[in-house]
């Protein structure tokens, strides 16, 4: 049987496939929808859903001119299907994912249907069970942004342009270019994908169908045609620079990763079936198929291209763009499961989708971290804060994204004069937030963090309010509430590992100078360092490798100084250091205070905030008093702060769960 043969095996029928197969991969189609579906209405929005809907506007016109050309990298499909859904029925959660979710479960039926007529049932099967419940498809499947329906598209595209080289129909060559243009509108990778499939369509073809098949990516391109300018403003930004790495040499092997989970298990399994598959090929005697070549060219070539215009270009590979193409890397390694017995083509599947399901839910805990807001959760904090103590004993803080904030303020259905706080990411400087804090004497202080905040805050807070009262860890983000009194449960979060004063110093990793002059009370009791006419004369060095429990454990130093009357130009420097290179330099500077009087200098670094790797880091931390002022130093401490052990949980490992509720 040739390969054209192959694929035609099933015809028309429009759910292939021996009855076993069909009742297997229906088992795992509906734990798929149970998986996607489960708890829909306290699935929150995450950051990027959030982005796109504050980027709907009333006019179709102006949401793609301001939506989509001048603050957004993708294709405007979404953000128009977005904008027309909630025109139909709001912006509720559970009701803007639905499609989403949908389209993704729709997907797994395209490629079943894909995998079943280029290879063989197990290797369907086995790909599908993947696909099924693991934490990348399944998370992307419940997220309202371009990679659920980007996957959908493109299995489309697949599953089309298999029946047409098999049946050679003019309705099924029409889906193709539906398809490749959907694709195309949906997402930069799912185009790059499309134009692959489209191209091997091509080579394919039976030389009485290329005419046809010219005419249909003909059409398809002067469709695309109107998103064009869009796409070239876009590729003239290069990428993500901003705020987003270019890939280093562990991005691979993290990638692997965490699509096992970061699970030992999983991946010894997932390892295994691979090589069962790989061993079963070599054995097996296969025509000149042609999905040998094209399904890894599909599934590794995005990747390839991915990382090559991130590493030379500027950085645009993630997680996401490539979970288009992945299921083409599955359905190429599980390809050699053709021809295993029955029980062992239903037993595989079976395993991996329990597997891939129990480290979901009890490794991964994609239901507790997954299903939190930290947006939401900033504001209902906020909200009980003023409720429990009052608008007049309550300062609201918060360092994330305005209009994520605006957004659920709005959905809770509170005026703006309701609801008063302060946002810090912006103008807000030190010296301003230090004299706001001095005037709240007596106020409960509201702290909410999202990824991108300066890591200051919280010592900036405890200043002046030392006292926690509630600490909430949640992925990309923390929420902090603080009082100077004691409440009835206060917690210590962070401990003093260096304090050196004229009195008194711990460790012995101190530098100061023996003749830096000490200012001394009434009594004779030594009070101040008085640096003035010198430049230096306090700073600390220490192994920050050894002092760390947690690579992002926070090293905060405060510098308590009595500040002169007179322009200063003074900073609190702390710098990591790799060897004979310094990988980081920040400064907190005294000018940024009110001339006169205390001034607590707060600066702050974490092991993870330099590059990964074997390297032993050191923290070095000192006074720089450029011009030489007359600035009293009173103390100078270091404190480490315990991490948040869920940040980066929804990518990183999780090893333990949030200390605090």
């Amino acid at each position: 049987m040739d390969w054209r043969a192959h694929i035609a095996r099933y015809g028309q029928r429009w759910f292939p496939g021996e009855p076993w197969a069909k009742w297997t991969f229906l088992a795992l189609w509906l734990l798929a929808a149970v998986l996607r579906f489960w708890d829909l209405s306290h699935l929150p929005y995450t950051h990027d859903e959030l982005s796109a809907l504050v980027r709907i506007y009333p006019t179709l016109w102006e949401t793609i001119q301001r939506g989509v050309i001048e603050l957004d990298t993708h294709p405007p499909g979404v953000q128009v299907f977005e904008w027309a859904w909630t025109k139909l029925f709001g912006m509720n959660e559970p009701i803007v994912k639905l499609p989403f979710i949908v389209l993704s479960l729709v997907a797994l039926f395209l490629l079943y249907r894909f995998a079943l007529k280029w290879t063989s049932a197990p290797t369907a099967l086995a790909t599908i069970a993947l696909l099924t419940a693991m934490q990348y498809t399944v998370m992307y499947a419940q997220v309202a942004r371009p990679y659920a329906i980007g996957l959908f598209t493109t299995a489309l595209l697949a599953d089309q342009l298999t029946g047409y080289l098999a049946s050679g129909r003019r309705r099924q060559l029409a889906m193709v270019g539906v398809a490749s243009v959907f694709s195309a509108y949906t997402h930069h990778f799912a185009l790059l994908l499309a134009g692959l499939m489209v191209f091997t369509g091509l080579l394919l073809i039976q030389r009485q169908q290329r005419k046809a098949y010219l005419i249909m990516c003909t059409i398809a391109m002067v469709a695309y045609l109107p998103n064009l300018p869009i796409f070239l403003k876009q590729l003239s930004l290069g990428g993500l620079a901003e705020w987003l790495a270019a890939p280093d040499k562990y991005w691979l092997s993290d990638h692997l990763r965490w699509l096992t989970h970061f699970s030992t298990p999983f991946a010894v399994l997932v390892t295994g079936v691979v090589a069962l598959a790989l061993f079963l090929r070599l054995q097996q005697r296969l025509g000149a198929d042609p999905s040998r070549w094209f399904l890894p060219l599909w599934g590794l070539l995005p990747l390839l291209i991915g990382i090559a215009y991130s590493l030379w270009r500027a950085p645009v590979i993630q997680y996401s763009m490539l979970l288009f193409s992945f299921p083409y890397v599955l359905i190429a390694l599980f390809a050699g499961l053709r021809g295993l017995p029955r029980p062992a083509a239903m037993a595989i599947p079976l395993l991996l989708a329990l597997f891939a399901t129990h480290s979901l839910v009890f490794q991964r805990h994609h239901y507790g971290l997954f299903y939190t807001s930290k947006y939401g959760s900033m504001v209902d904090r906020g909200v009980e804060a003023l409720r429990k103590h009052g608008p007049e004993n309550t300062l609201i803080l918060y360092d994330a994204p305005e209009p994520q904030i605006q957004f659920y303020r709005r959905s809770m259905g509170l005026a703006e004069s309701e609801f008063p706080y302060v946002q810090l990411r912006g103008d807000v400087n030190a010296g301003q937030l230090d004299d706001l804090l001095r005037r709240s004497k007596g106020k409960v202080v509201v702290l909410g963090v999202s990824n991108g905040s300066r890591g200051e805050h919280a010592a900036r807070i405890q200043a002046h309010f030392p006292y926690l009262w509630e600490r909430l860890d949640l992925p990309e983000g923390q929420v902090m509430v603080l009082a100077d009194r004691p409440g009835y449960v206060s917690i210590n979060d962070r401990s003093l590992i260096a304090e050196a004063s004229p009195e008194k110093r711990t460790m012995n990793d101190w530098d100061i100078h023996t003749d830096l002059p000490v200012i001394r009370d009434s009594s004779g009791h030594p009070t101040a360092w008085d640096l003035n006419g010198r430049t230096f004369g306090v700073a600390c060095r220490m192994d920050l490798t050894r002092e760390m429990l947690d690579p992002r454990d926070l090293f905060e130093v405060v510098v308590d100084v009595e500040a002169p009357d007179t322009i200063t130009d003074l900073g609190v420097i702390i710098e990591l250091v790799i060897g004979d290179s310094t990988v980081l330099y920040r400064s907190a500077e005294l000018d940024q205070f009110p001339r006169g009087g205390p001034v607590s200098l707060v600066i702050a670094a974490a092991r993870a905030d330099v590059q990964r790797g074997p390297y032993r880091v050191l923290m070095g931390t000192y006074i720089y008093n450029r011009d030489n002022s007359p600035v009293l130093v009173q103390r100078m401490r270091i404190y480490r702060r315990e991490a948040n052990p869920v940040q980066y949980a929804l990518l990183h490992p999780v090893t333990r769960l949030a200390r605090t509720p």
